[in-house]
């Protein structure tokens, strides 16, 4: 048997090959960047606007509450296997869920709120002005 000198940075050289081959692995496991929903918050015309992206969503799945000045938006898409299919699936997710909450700035009236879900985008509008406080309302998406 050989012996070798001990190299302490050849551990950590070791350590670093297999955190590189770990991140260069897609297992499905972590979810990108690229997959998360965007949202703008602007006002517009009198009105504080809150936009969402949410494919692969339909109106339906999409819940948007205000509650004491904070806009909550959530969303929940579950597929159901219909069958037995000709399919042979190696990845498939059958739920995707959404939950984003926003402090409402002060001036905002959550009584008047309007919301729009057209081609996978929801569109939040709320005047802006002084109101009462109102304690919840589930807002109806036209």
């Amino acid at each position: 048997m050989q012996l070798v000198r001990y190299n302490p940075l050849r551990d950590l050289q070791r350590m670093e090959r297999d955190l590189d081959k770990f991140w260069e692995d897609d297992w499905g496991l972590l979810p990108s960047l690229a997959d998360s929903t965007t949202m703008d918050l602007y006002e517009e015309d009198g009105k504080l606007v809150a936009e969402l992206s949410l494919p692969n969503f339909t109106k339906d799945e999409v819940k948007v509450t205000t509650d004491e000045g904070v806009l909550e938006v959530s969303a929940e898409h579950s597929e159901k296997e219909e069958g037995k299919g000709k399919r042979r699936y190696y990845f498939r997710e059958s739920s995707n869920r959404y939950l984003r909450r926003v402090k409402l700035p002060e001036g905002v009236r959550i009584d008047n709120t309007e919301a729009v879900f057209k081609d996978g985008v929801l569109r939040v509008a709320m005047p802006t002005t002084t109101s009462p406080k109102i304690k919840a309302k589930t807002v109806p998406i036209k």
